[in-house]
């Protein structure tokens, strides 16, 4: 039983480390080489992470600059409509009314107070589109600012992290003399010898 347990213990470990596979940038390589160049590894690093949250903020900033124009789009459009429906509602109150006058008895003067009723709450809804047009539009300059100030924080933390890591490895060739990519190359010639 021990040995069972002992065996399943190692092959774990084993299958662990082995699907473990080592990343293949400057930074690994940097840090395989020597524990003196630690720092220009964790710059360029930094630099990587930065770039990445960078460009996440780019994509965020786009789809809510996105959103908010169609939201603009679709406030524009009601605000349109509610103009619109409120002139209709506007003239037909106003032709309703004229035929007040009109009324011969209750009965037709009660039909016509209903029927301007009806005009009225038209045009209220009308009214409350416009309404819901223009905080629809709010919101989307809202969403525009929001997402603008998103990718110039991107933007900002994209070129800080590429300077980051150009830095890291350039300091990388100042101490050891050569660039990485030279140094990868002259690894993967085959010795003829």
């Amino acid at each position: 039983m021990n040995k069972v347990l002992c065996s399943l213990i190692v092959v774990g470990v084993v299958g662990i480390t082995g699907c473990a596979t080592p990343q293949n940038n400057f930074a690994s390589k940097v840090k395989a080489e020597s524990e003196k160049h630690l720092d220009v590894s964790q710059q360029w690093e930094q630099g990587q992470k930065d770039v990445k949250k960078g460009e996440a903020l780019l994509a965020d900033g786009r789809k809510a600059i996105s959103k908010g124009n169609a939201q603009i789009r679709e406030g524009e459009k009601l605000i349109t409509q509610a103009r619109s429906n409120a002139q209709k509602q506007r003239e037909a109150f106003q032709a309703m009314a004229s035929s007040l006058t009109g009324a011969q008895n209750g009965k037709r003067a009660a039909d016509l107070v209903e029927r301007l009723d009806d005009i009225a709450d038209a045009w209220e809804d009308a009214d409350e589109m416009y309404v819901d047009g223009k905080e629809l539009i709010e919101d989307g300059n809202t969403n525009v600012a929001e997402g603008q100030s998103e990718t110039e924080q991107g933007q900002a933390l994209v070129t800080s992290g590429k300077t980051r890591m150009q830095q890291a490895e350039s300091t990388y060739q100042q101490r050891t003399g050569q660039g990485l990519v030279e140094q990868m190359h002259l690894e993967e010639k085959p010795n003829n010898f």
